[in-house]
């Protein structure tokens, strides 16, 4: 009979041959491998939405060797568990680590580690949709930028990553702050093919510092002529007008005009912006402005235009008076009209406009089929010259836009000193005016001023006192007449 142990004992530990212990030992790191498996097979795979993360700082520019603290925010989107996660905080060594904090998150514990400019933080058992927020302070030792880099991952799922970075200004002295901005004024009338299109630009300083080292640049667009700047002290860049405008005060501002001859009907897209390197601005979302301008060619139309009196040389005026006859000879109605003049050696001085270098006025309502109405040209100086028909060019046009602007962008304080109506029915209305400064009439059939219009065009000063005459188109509409009552306005324009 055998003795000894039975095969259904357990060996004791000292008895088990070296061997079976090694084949043991590999079995148990086969059973763990196996396990680890089964942990990463139950879990599915994160998807490949990955993570949301941002990052802000406590400030764009600081002093030297004060604290900047970055606020991180990340939230598991990829619809799993994970089971660690790992957000890495890396700044230079110019910005040593202060302090760190977790101030909220949606994980069973979250620990962190400072490697001197580095911090890195385990998010365990992060949840689906779950949030955290951290936040790193620093204090930068060194002047120049500093860029701060956040990266988060999943340990797990490599393929889950994401990152951003803040760049933060390190001065030793405290940076100016300013808002500069910038704003483009169209022309406020249809533009056609060849006009000398004038756009307005401008430059402000909201504050709460003066500005120095401003440049504005302004961008023609393709297809224009540059005809005339209002500031010659610029510098061209291919198609860009760079203008040094050196110092901007709190509130100080400064326009500049620009009129351009667009050479072809289709869009226009006037752009400009303002920025400065010694300022910080605090709203950058104003350092550019664009807009888009149509160009148009003339609506189709059959008109034409003679003259019908001889030349008036006006002793009040000053000015060589000219009747001429606009009269519709299509078969169609036309909703405006435009006269341009051709080939002269007096200005027209009631020009609203100028087409490939010749002036022009509108007849500013429509003009039935087989319809006429007179018009007055004015010319300076006050001398007869040689004038055919040959130099009256009619063309059909859009209405143009006289609404005048808001009453709280314009002074409307002058009193009219005399509104007097003359034997030939015009109107004749004086104010007081300060020299050299521009003004508008605004005129209305009721005293409302409910339908108000623009009466074109603007007049400069020339001493202080003015004398405006409304005899009729091309300035207003029709000519005063007795039937209805006309009002006026003058405003003193910016």
């Amino acid at each position: 009979m055998q003795t000894g142990r039975s095969f259904c004992q357990p060996p004791r530990r000292h008895e088990i041959p070296g061997f079976l212990v090694l084949r043991m030992k590999a079995f148990l790191h086969l059973r763990i491998l196996a396990l680890l498996a089964g942990l990463m097979a139950a879990s599915p795979r994160a998807s490949a939405q990955g993570f949301g993360l941002s990052l802000t700082s406590s400030s764009s520019s600081i002093l030297l060797n004060n604290p900047l603290t970055f606020t991180i925010n990340v939230t598991n989107l990829t619809g799993s568990l994970l089971a660690d996660t790992i957000v890495t905080n890396a700044l230079p060594t110019s910005a040593p680590v202060l302090s760190n904090q977790v101030l909220s998150a949606s994980a069973n514990l979250v620990t962190y580690t400072n490697y001197g400019s580095v911090v890195r933080f385990d998010l365990y058992q992060f949840a689906s949709g779950g949030s955290a927020q951290l936040t790193v302070t620093a204090e930068p030792t060194a002047v120049g930028f500093i860029t701060n880099t956040v990266t988060v991952a999943s340990l797990y799922t490599t393929t889950n990553t994401a990152s951003t970075n803040v760049v933060i200004q390190v001065t030793n002295s405290v940076v100016p702050q300013a808002d500069l901005g910038v704003a483009i004024t169209g022309p406020a009338q249809a533009v056609i093919t060849n006009d000398w299109m004038t756009y307005g630009v401008m430059a402000t300083n909201w504050g709460p510092s003066a500005a120095t080292n401003v440049v504005l640049t302004n961008t023609l667009p393709p297809g224009v002529v540059l005809k005339s700047v209002s500031s010659e002290s610029y510098t061209v860049a291919r198609s860009n007008l760079i203008f040094n405008l050196r110092t901007l005060a709190n509130g100080g501002s400064t326009n500049f005009e620009f009129t351009i001859q667009p050479t072809n009907a289709g869009d226009l897209a006037l752009f400009a912006s303002i920025g400065s390197t010694n300022v910080l601005d605090l709203n950058p979302t104003n350092n550019s402005a664009s807009t888009n301008i149509t160009v148009i060619s003339c609506l189709p139309g059959l008109l034409v235009a003679v003259t019908n009196s001889s030349q008036n040389p006006d002793v009040v005026s000053g000015l060589t008076e000219q009747s001429i006859l606009l009269t519709n000879i299509g078969t169609t109605n036309v909703p405006a009209a435009r006269i341009v003049v051709t080939g002269l050696t007096n200005r027209l001085f009631n020009a609203v406009g100028t087409n490939n270098g010749n002036p022009f006025v509108y007849y500013s309502a429509p003009l039935a089929a087989g319809q006429s109405v007179n018009l007055l040209l004015q010319f300076y100086p006050r001398t007869l010259f040689h004038f055919t028909n040959g130099q009256l060019h009619a063309f059909a046009v859009p209405v143009p836009n006289w609404t005048p602007p808001p009453v709280t962008t314009t002074s409307t304080n002058f009193n009219l000193t005399r509104i007097v109506k003359l034997n030939n029915g015009w109107m004749l209305i004086e104010w007081p005016a300060i020299t050299n400064q521009t003004y508008t009439v605004v005129y209305s059939d009721n005293f409302l001023f409910s339908n108000a219009m623009m009466a074109p065009p603007s007049i400069v000063a020339q001493a202080n006192w003015v004398q405006w005459i409304d005899y009729g188109p091309p300035a207003t509409v029709s000519a005063p007449t007795s039937a209805s009552a006309r009002f006026y306005r003058v405003f003193q324009n910016h």
